[in-house]
């Protein structure tokens, strides 16, 4: 039996933890397993949600000495600080999620227990997002921020045993980056529906996104100014659902004319279940887009830009339709809106795609691989 640890800076801003998370679904797996599995919170809001989560899943749960939180009073678990911890426990390995975390925790891990092999968890290419996002937006500032974020991210891979990249692409990007260490492909995992609602029991667009993502934010800009003027002549009456957490205020304001911004919801099976299809307008970004994977593997047909679909292995036409200009991409929500066939066959193979890509038995030896050496 291995014992891992994994290290996170923060947990999600959710107000109810999500049992389909990637990082949970990854550390049952390897609990599950039979290894020991260490969770280590570096900040601990939001610890008191979480915690039964993670133990339920036979997941030690603990937050880091340092944390905000443990100033503020009691905290009700194991408060223990990074270099304790690794000296206490002989690790076989410490994942550390975002570059960020890792940059100050490798060091400690090194001193402390220099057997204990890393690996970093990526999630996306920050410079790759920063840089595309100063391409879209034209603020410069993101410039040198992207930079910055280069430089970071080149030094944290180049220390680590391994790097853990969501998709194939950026497995590729970052051994360039750190030629010679070990590139591991965990990208999120999702069970394909066995059954899904029809074509004609469905009504409206659906579009999903945490909002405090900029590409999200910019996202839904875009598809309210840019595409829904279009979409309201090509689909009289029809609505769009924008669900998420914390939607921008303008959006808000926006919620007339057959958009409805409900906010953040407990689940997104209803709305997987009664909408016709899903719209993904992503102008950048990086890393893998959940948002479509989860749509495919309930059965909803998505219509996204080339960036929403980089990396995941899609064919336009086939699973997906692709479109990257608002007059393009709302002629591409009519057509499948309307047209059942269609909507029939990219629903079939996107579950299908999920099944091949991103089901649980296909991604887990790849979780099991970061446990050898």
């Amino acid at each position: 039996m291995a014992s891992v640890l994994f290290i996170d800076g923060v947990l999600p801003s959710f107000p109810h933890p999500e049992r389909g998370w990637r990082v949970l679904r990854i550390l049952k797996a390897i609990a599950e397993a039979g290894h020991r599995v260490v969770y280590l919170l570096l900040q601990g809001e939001r610890y008191e949600i979480y915690r039964p989560v993670f133990e339920e899943a036979g997941i030690e749960f603990m937050v880091e000495k340092g944390a905000r939180i443990c100033r503020q009073g009691p905290v009700k678990c194991r408060v223990v600080g990074l270099d304790q911890l690794v000296q206490e426990v002989p690790f076989h390995l410490a994942c550390i999620h975002f570059a960020a975390n890792a940059l100050a925790c490798i060091p400690v891990i090194r001193r402390h227990s220099p057997r204990t092999r890393i690996a970093v968890d990526t999630v996306d290419l920050a410079h790759i997002r920063l840089w595309r996002e100063a391409l879209v937006t034209g603020r410069q500032e993101k410039v040198v921020e992207a930079y910055r974020h280069w430089e970071m991210e080149t030094a944290v891979f180049r220390q680590a045993d391994a790097v853990i990249a969501v998709t194939p692409l950026e497995a590729k990007m970052i051994s360039r980056l750190a030629p010679g260490v070990k590139t591991v492909v965990i990208p999120v995992i999702a069970d394909a529906w066995p059954q899904v609602n029809p074509f004609s029991s469905r009504q409206g667009l659906l579009y999903v996104g945490n909002f405090f993502h900029p590409p999200n934010a910019d996202a839904v800009f875009y598809l309210v100014y840019h595409i829904w003027p279009h979409l309201q002549k090509a689909l009289p009456g029809v609505d769009l659902y924008i669900v998420g957490h914390n939607p921008p205020r303008e959006i808000r304001d926006r919620a007339a004319d057959g958009i409805k911004v409900t906010g953040y919801v407990p689940s997104l099976a209803p709305y997987f279940e009664q909408c016709r299809l899903m719209v993904a307008p992503i102008r950048y970004g990086a890393g893998i887009k959940t948002k479509i994977v989860e749509a495919m593997a309930a059965g909803l047909p998505v219509v996204t830009t080339s960036m929403g679909a980089e990396g995941m292995g899609l064919q336009p036409g086939e699973n997906v339709l692709v479109a990257d200009d608002p007059v393009s991409f709302s002629r591409a929500v009519a057509t499948l809106y309307q047209n059942q066939s269609l909507w029939e066959r990219l629903s079939q193979k996107g579950r299908e795609h999920v099944r091949r890509y991103y089901s649980f038995p296909v991604v887990a030896p790849a979780i099991y691989s970061l446990l050898s050496s």
